[in-house]
């Protein structure tokens, strides 16, 4: 019997291409599957279950491409503890963690996190005031000259440099930490984008400021998590307001935004205002879908929820998403 040896070969090449193919589909599968999920560990709504205590604060554990993450730690560091507890969520395990801002409803549970592990890498936004960033700040006199007419004990710094700058120890004395001010990727598909709340922070009267009172608004970050359905956006409070938070994380991110998940910070603003905010972040923003939390409020949850149907996620504490 003759062998043609050019089919042959031919099926054999087939095979082999058939068989990369199905590893390259399943490597790229198993990478991708679960790529993440979000537990919420702190809240103030959600299901009753046995353990858990609902109360007035934010904090999620991020689990991503195989590592364990926090973003903000609740209000009371007992509550925080007991839930992660119910939940199965070792804290040793967490390798990073996001601090939002520096309200007391998103760190208080850092102080029991720190305590069990001291070396957790931690990222902050840069706020003097709330956590200790070293800062320069606008405070100086009059006459900065004047100095010189002094004896050298009687001049701050020996005369060397200017009061204003300010150095602390920081809200997180020796902790592993790092203040963000600009778009900062800290991981492989994990971007930190900073911004600051126009409606709150520390106002300046003194003088030069007296006549017209300057604003250093509140530094906040939000997290976005690049997976297979676009980039899912993790946000604290929303001080800067979540839209302000979405068209700057626009701007930065190549992909599109998947969801939006979070404290809106909404519980203010009237049924105007929030329809036709609802109506620009799923139109004019492209966010696909939203899982609100915390400060979104009980008029948000409503309408938000009927603008956005099946991609209006429930993020109660206890809920688990899978993204």
């Amino acid at each position: 019997m003759k062998i043609n040896w050019q089919s042959l070969t031919n099926q054999l090449l087939l095979v082999i291409m058939l068989m990369l193919s199905a590893m390259a589909w399943a490597g790229q599968s198993s990478d991708k599957s679960d790529e993440l999920t979000l537990i919420n560990t702190y809240d103030a709504f959600g299901f009753d279950q046995e353990g858990l205590t609902h109360d007035f604060g934010f904090s999620t554990i991020v689990e991503y491409k195989g590592k364990t993450i926090l973003f903000d730690a609740g209000t009371h560091a007992d509550i925080f503890k007991k839930n992660l507890e119910t939940l199965n969520i070792d804290p040793r395990d967490i390798e990073i963690v996001i601090l939002s801002h520096g309200h007391y409803d998103h760190m208080g549970g850092l102080d029991y996190l720190l305590s069990v592990k001291p070396d957790v890498k931690l990222y902050a936004p840069s706020d003097f005031f709330s956590l200790g960033s070293p800062v320069n700040f606008p405070f100086r006199g009059p006459e900065p000259e004047v100095k010189h007419t002094l004896p050298r004990e009687q001049c701050y710094y020996g005369c060397e440099k200017e009061v204003g700058l300010v150095v602390s120890s920081g809200r997180f004395w020796k902790a592993n930490i790092t203040y963000i001010k600009e778009v900062t990727v800290i991981a492989d598909g994990i971007t930190l984008i900073p911004t600051t709340a126009p409606n709150m922070g520390t106002f300046i009267s003194y003088p030069p400021f007296e006549d017209e009172p300057r604003l250093l608004g509140l530094p906040e970050i939000s997290a976005s998590f690049n997976t297979r359905k676009g980039e899912v956006l993790v946000v604290g409070c929303s001080h800067s307001t979540v839209e302000k938070i979405v068209r700057d994380a626009n701007e930065v991110l190549e992909d599109p935004i998947h969801m939006v998940a979070g404290g809106f910070h909404l519980i203010p603003y009237d049924r105007k205002y929030l329809t036709a905010l609802g109506s620009r972040l799923q139109g004019e923003l492209g966010v696909e879908s939203i899982a609100p939390a915390h400060c979104t409020g009980h008029l948000a949850f409503s309408i938000l929820r009927e603008l956005y149907g099946e991609n209006y996620i429930f993020f109660g504490l206890g809920s688990a998403l899978d993204i």
